[in-house]
């Protein structure tokens, strides 16, 4: 009788398991088909093979620029090392200046991690690559790994701690905070990537346009001054992936080109817009590398400048 009271006991258990794997396998079993069903209009959609295969063999991308900003995914530590500096490989890398990381994505979650009662500090290299948590002394390992993964997963971002034979080099490198950005400091990587946009959309202007080279210099600061804005005051991370968020500024340099040298005299809309897809080329892009891409026009090449 006891032995058969085990055994009904244990298959109650297993048969709750299973009915727990089972609906997460259904929850992710639709996120994967919903995303997969945007079918062209999931611009800046970043798609792993495990879902694709879930629905299709095949997925294909939009044609407009690749705006891939949410980089979405889940951050599980399997072994987490206890350091009063950990490090983390992130995709934060900028697609329009790919030697540089992308501020307007980092900040928010330099915040993040600044604002937790568990950090000292918050840094991220300026190639986009690496972030860096010091750790507020006394805090056990178990806290690290559950601020950490928090934080990251809130900010749907994937990040993996650095393995232990990089850990020396990459902490000498931090140790002297060369090439290192704190928080707000990752302002300045924004800036950057508004000038590259600037430089790419004013050649695209005096290519298609007879403007003074007087003029096209007001116009390029009017294109930096918009999208650094607009990096610095976004509402919302998915507006970072909208395409509709970059041509607003578009419409803005527009106008203002328009008051400037006469109506109809700058290029249209969809002229500024398609050079962001053609500032390099694109097989250099790390969205056909297989990184994770910040927001940004897709494939700039910062050495064409």
């Amino acid at each position: 009788m006891k032995q058969k009271t085990k055994l009904i006991l244990l298959g109650t258990v297993f048969a709750v398991m299973g009915t727990i794997y089972a609906f997460s396998g259904y929850q992710y079993d639709n996120a994967c088909k919903s995303l997969l069903a945007l079918g062209n209009e999931c611009v800046g959609c970043q798609i792993g093979e495990s879902c694709k295969n879930i629905a299709t063999n095949t997925f294909t991308f939009s044609a407009e620029p690749n705006f891939n900003f949410a980089m979405v995914g889940s951050t599980l530590f399997d072994k987490f090392e206890d350091r009063e500096v950990s490090f983390f490989n992130v995709p934060l890398v900028c697609n329009a200046a790919p030697t540089i990381g992308c501020g307007s994505r980092a900040k928010p979650i330099l915040t993040s991690f600044e604002n937790s009662p568990n950090v000292k500090e918050a840094w991220l290299n300026k190639a986009g690559t690496t972030i860096a948590i010091v750790w507020n002394e006394g805090l056990d390992v178990v806290n690290k790994k559950e601020t950490a993964s928090t934080i990251f997963s809130e900010h749907k971002l994937n990040a993996t701690e650095i393995s232990t034979e990089e850990y020396s080099t990459t902490y000498n490198s931090f140790k002297t905070h060369e090439g290192w950005l704190k928080g707000s400091d990752v302002d300045k990587l924004s800036k950057e990537e508004a000038s590259i946009f600037a430089k790419r959309i004013t050649n695209t202007i005096k290519e298609n346009t007879d403007i003074s080279v007087a003029h096209l210099e007001k116009i390029e600061q009017k294109v930096s001054d918009g999208f650094y804005d607009f990096f610095l005051n976004y509402k919302s991370i998915n507006d970072l992936g909208n395409p509709n968020s970059y041509k607003a500024v578009l419409k803005d340099v527009i106008s203002y080109g328009n008051e400037l040298v006469g109506k109809d005299v700058m290029p249209s809309l969809e002229t500024l817009w398609s050079s962001c897809s053609n500032i390099s080329d694109s097989s250099k892009s790390c969205c056909n590398t297989g990184k994770s891409c910040s927001s940004s026009c897709k494939g700039a090449d910062d050495k064409k400048t």
